[in-house]
C-alpha cells in the first residue's frame, strides 16, 4: 500500500534530484557539485517549498477524487456542505477546526472558469469563502470583510484563462494553479 509517508519521501527525493540535476547536470565537474552544507540547504528549501504542495494534493485526492478514501466529500466543481463539525476521525486535513461547520468545493479550472454565487447575508452576520490554490496560497476571499454582505456572482479562473468577464460578475479571482479550493 502506498502511504502518505511514501508519497512525501518520494516527492522530496524527486524534488531534490530535480534541483540538483537541473542546477549541476550530469556533465558537471565534481568541483561544481555543492558541498554537504549546500546540499543540506538545497534539500531543506526543496522540502519547505514542496511539502505544502504534496500535502494539499493528498487532501484534494482524498476529498475530490478517491471515493473510497473514507474522507471523500464531493467530486470537482460540486459543493459539499458538512452538516457536522470535524472530529479526530477526519484525518485528511491535519488540524481542521473542531467547532466550525465547513462547506468545500474543489474547483477544476482547466476547461473553464467557475462562477460562485453567494446570497446576501444579514449585515450583523459574518461569512467568508476562502480561495486557496494548489500551492496553499490564499489568493482571494469572498465575504463580509472582503466583498461585503450583499452577495453576488464571483468568478474563479485558472492561470491561463484569457476571456472577457461576463456582465454581472462582481470580481474575478485568478488562481495560480488549475485546481483550487473554495471553502
Amino acid at each position: 500500500m502506498f502511504s502518505l509517508r511514501d508519497c512525501l519521501a518520494k516527492s522530496c527525493f524527486i524534488g531534490l534530484s530535480f534541483v540538483l540535476l537541473t542546477t549541476f547536470g550530469p556533465a558537471s565537474k565534481a568541483a561544481e557539485w555543492p558541498d554537504i552544507r549546500e546540499a543540506k540547504a538545497i534539500a531543506e528549501e526543496g522540502f519547505i517549498y514542496g511539502l505544502p504542495i504534496v500535502m494539499n494534493y493528498a487532501v484534494m485526492y482524498a476529498y475530490a477524487v478517491d471515493k473510497d478514501s473514507g474522507q471523500f466529500k464531493a467530486p470537482f466543481n460540486h459543493i459539499k456542505n458538512e452538516a457536522r463539525v470535524f472530529t479526530y476521525k477526519d484525518t485528511a486535513i491535519v488540524t481542521p477546526n473542531s467547532d466550525t461547520p465547513y462547506s468545500f468545493a474543489w474547483l477544476d479550472l482547466r476547461a473553464e472558469p467557475i462562477v460562485l454565487s453567494v446570497p446576501p447575508v444579514e449585515k450583523d452576520r459574518y461569512f467568508a469563502v476562502q480561495l486557496e490554490d494548489g500551492n496553499t496560497y490564499n489568493f482571494g476571499y469572498i465575504g463580509s470583510r472582503a466583498t461585503g454582505n450583499d452577495g453576488g456572482d464571483f468568478m474563479v479562473v485558472g492561470p491561463d484563462w484569457q476571456g472577457d468577464t461576463p456582465k454581472g460578475i462582481k470580481k474575478v479571482f485568478r488562481s495560480s494553479t488549475q485546481f483550487s479550493l473554495a471553502g
